[in-house]
């Protein structure tokens, strides 16, 4: 049983002060987290007191606008992140889906890219030249897979990569926003490839602005703002909430900035 256990998580981002007027070019915004101004360093209030129970079957979707904490949830969820306090205990093979194309070598043939792509994800050695036949297949190169990426047109890079896909086998998915396919050919097998993913997986975690995507691939949201639960439950009640509120404009909102209290020893 693959599960994903979030106890009052908070993480933070740390930067160095420069200049003295910082808290005034800080002090508004529509968008991002809380900033904590120190003696020396800006903390960045990424997520704040995040509680989180995920278990098999299923399927969340992260919403919020720009600098709410989605990204910053998925590196948590994937072990690609620890907390600052709290706890989290993942329970399965995770697999992150952030950006596809990472890990495309330019210098070498589609082939040999399909081949490292299978020593990465820990396909077994007998499976490897079935595997990356079936990369070639779905991929539709003909003799482009075996020349070096670099040659590719735009096209015929993003066909590679979206049929990188077949490989991916986890009990835990985690997805950011979905990478929009060159042309109609390359969409229609991401959405099948999409599809038996998301199938496959246990759990699916995934961030998206669009409407469409998270309707088709989720059942409940999770709503942040400024690292924070603002909402979770069933698809339809928190989207017409969240949507509510994004309607009502959100320029005059200030970003919280607070100066960090000196510590009593």
């Amino acid at each position: 049983m693959a599960s994903i256990d979030i106890k009052d998580a908070s993480v933070s981002y740390f930067l160095r002060k420069r200049g003295g007027a910082v808290e005034k070019k800080l002090s508004r915004g529509a968008v991002g987290a809380r900033i904590v101004v120190g003696e020396r360093y800006l903390e960045i209030n990424a997520l704040r007191n995040i509680s989180l129970s995920l278990k098999t079957g299923d399927r969340v979707g992260l919403i919020g606008i720009n600098g709410s904490g989605k990204s910053t949830l998925l590196k948590l969820c994937s072990g690609a992140l620890a907390v600052q306090s709290g706890s989290i205990d993942i329970d399965g093979r995770v697999s992150p889906q952030f950006a596809l194309g990472s890990g495309i070598k330019p210098n070498l043939t589609g082939r040999r890219n399909a081949e490292l792509k299978c020593l990465y994800m820990g396909t077994s050695q007998r499976s490897i030249q079935q595997s990356v036949e079936e990369v070639k297949e779905l991929s539709d190169l003909g003799g482009y897979f075996e020349l070096p990426v670099h040659t590719y047109s735009a096209g015929m890079k993003s066909r590679l990569v979206m049929s990188l896909m077949n490989l991916v086998h986890a009990d835990i998915l985690i997805m950011d926003e979905w990478i929009n396919a060159a042309d109609a050919s390359v969409n229609k097998t991401v959405n099948e490839l999409q599809a038996r993913l998301i199938k496959s997986a246990s759990i699916l975690v995934l961030a998206s602005h669009s409407q469409r995507v998270l309707r088709d691939w989720t059942d409940s949201l999770l709503w942040l703002d400024q690292g924070e639960v603002k909402a979770y439950g069933p698809f339809r009640e928190v989207f017409r909430e969240y949507k509510r509120w994004t309607e009502k404009g959100l320029d005059e909102r200030p970003i919280p900035v607070r100066r960090a209290q000196p510590k009593s020893y």
